[in-house]
């Protein structure tokens, strides 16, 4: 069965439409048709539902999809080992990370590397973004997980970038996250106190340009780090800005309640890595990084996407 084909498959399953896969893998849209009438004609069953506005899979095209990804796993982890062998050494990935993803976004992507890469070895370091960005592109480490407050494009696999290092081939966009306003449900009513994390941090940045201004009349206290906003939030200090991945469990529960503001900018998580020093072999695992599939519009606000860490566009999710 043809890889290309499998790839397509999957693409089109985390996709909105056959034009968005298109676009992902770089096809006109009737190659990706071309491929999946192959696949199902191979198969004898329909993979995707007919006439829907958005892709939905069928029944045996759900349970392909287990299938599909898990040839492809295995296929790029022998690619990985195979290369790593012919370089006679299983290679070494040195990552940045700014505080707050090294909390909620970088266990899973650790997760993910290992299960392609199971004989890589990694070692994290912390920083600022602008900290990170300089150091991956002096060398001084392979890669760096950043974020900023941004709107993600339509087609995010590449993200083009007029600063820092990685532009083009060298970065992709893995998670976008709701950002917050939340406080004790006592706080929430009349907010006396907006507490914020450091500055160079985009949570401080997100807080200041446009939480406090809708706020009013509030003091502004710093806290160091998100951790230290939410424990701050938690302990009846006021309300804090936070990405909303941080804070699910205590809004389901109700310890924390959102304010009733305006939506806020997302923020953008993205790998950047410097092709330079990371090993070769690596980059090709690198460059298929895509984000999850959005959460449905209708999908609850206080409720965040539980999956833990994007995988290849040809493996959907990971932990």
């Amino acid at each position: 069965m043809d890889v290309q084909r499998l790839e397509t498959f999957v693409a089109v399953a985390q996709s909105n439409t056959l034009a968005e896969a298109a676009d992902r893998l770089g096809y006109a849209r009737s190659t990706v048709t071309s491929h999946l009438q192959g696949l199902e004609r191979a198969l004898g069953a329909s993979l995707l539902e007919r006439g829907a506005a958005v892709n939905r899979l069928t029944k045996a095209g759900a349970r392909f999809l287990e299938y599909a990804t898990d040839i492809l796993d295995r296929l790029a982890q022998a690619q990985a080992a195979v290369a790593a062998a012919a370089e006679d050494r299983p290679g070494s990935l040195s990552i940045g990370a700014t505080a707050s993803l090294c909390t909620y976004r970088l266990p899973g992507f650790l997760r993910t590397l290992r299960r392609l890469m199971p004989h890589l070895e990694t070692q994290v370091f912390v920083g600022s973004v602008a900290e990170l960005r300089d150091q991956v592109g002096r060398g001084e480490l392979s890669a760096a997980l950043v974020n900023s407050a941004t709107v993600a494009p339509a087609h995010p696999s590449t993200v083009p970038s007029a600063d820092g290092p990685g532009e083009g081939g060298d970065r992709r966009h893995l998670w976008t996250d709701q950002v917050v306003v939340v406080g004790a449900p006592e706080q929430v009513a009349r907010p006396q106190r907006l507490l914020v994390t450091a500055p160079g941090c985009v949570y401080r940045d997100i807080a200041e340009r446009q939480a406090l201004p809708r706020l009013g009349r509030v003091r502004v206290q710093q806290v160091g780090s998100v951790d230290g906003v939410k424990s701050s939030v938690l302990g009846g200090m006021g309300v804090g800005v936070v990405p909303a991945v941080a804070v699910g469990p205590q809004l389901q529960s109700g310890q924390l309640v959102e304010l009733p503001l305006p939506a806020l900018s997302p923020v953008m998580t993205e790998l950047i890595w410097n092709a330079e020093v990371t090993p070769a072999h690596v980059v090709p695992h690198l460059q298929r990084l895509r984000p999850p599939q959005p959460l449905s519009p209708t999908a609850p606000r206080n409720l965040p996407s539980a999956r833990p860490c994007p995988a290849y566009v040809t493996t959907g999710t990971a932990s």
